[in-house]
């Protein structure tokens, strides 16, 4: 696991923006996984009425499963060009949004590798926004297996994000293949009674 050390915040803020005016149009997630994520919202969270997308730059994802799921779906980006997307908020997703806290039924997010801080931002999506049994996935691509850089900073392997999710968390299923995976994740369930 290797995460890029920034001298600064704004370094970070900085590299996130740039990045996401290159890519602006760019969708990372394609329909069939869109999809996919719909399906296991829909078995995980039956009764689903709001849930988040971190790091959507167009909002791409967040428009497709209204759709299918017929909810709330927000999206999140750190760059200012959030506000001129739909249903999109310019937010840093290591950040608490106080109107979520233990309101969302799932976090969706294509956008982890591009934290500073992994285990302290899944700890607080997992224990201060998600609701009690509600999902987040996380999307992992081999490509982003061994390259860091100022704004995809976080590096690592499929056993390292299972070793970092399962730390605190369980994995409660892997959608996809050796190239492309969605981790679907809840809270460890408690077997001593």
């Amino acid at each position: 696991m290797r995460i890029y050390t920034h001298e600064n915040y704004q370094e970070y803020l900085d590299a996130q923006i740039e990045k996401n005016l290159k890519k602006i149009k760019h969708v990372w997630v394609n329909g069939n996984e869109i999809k996919q994520i719909a399906k296991t919202v829909e078995k995980y969270r039956p009764d689903a009425k709001l849930g988040v997308c971190h790091g959507v730059r167009n909002g791409w994802e967040v428009t497709q499963l209204r759709k299918l799921l017929k909810i709330i779906v927000i999206g999140t980006d750190i760059s200012p060009t959030a506000n001129t997307f739909d249903n999109v908020i310019q937010m840093d997703f290591h950040n608490i949004n106080k109107k979520w806290l233990n309101k969302l039924d799932f976090i969706y997010s294509n956008s982890f590798d591009h934290s500073y801080k992994p285990a302290e931002c899944l700890n607080i999506w997992m224990k201060h926004i998600i609701k009690h049994q509600g999902i987040c996935m996380i999307h992992w691509m081999k490509t982003n297996e061994n390259k860091i850089d100022k704004a995809d900073c976080f590096a690592a392997s499929q056993n390292e994000y299972r070793n970092l999710i399962n730390d605190k968390f369980q994995i409660v299923e892997e959608i996809g293949n050796q190239d492309r995976k969605i981790f679907v994740i809840q809270h460890k369930v408690n077997t001593n009674g």
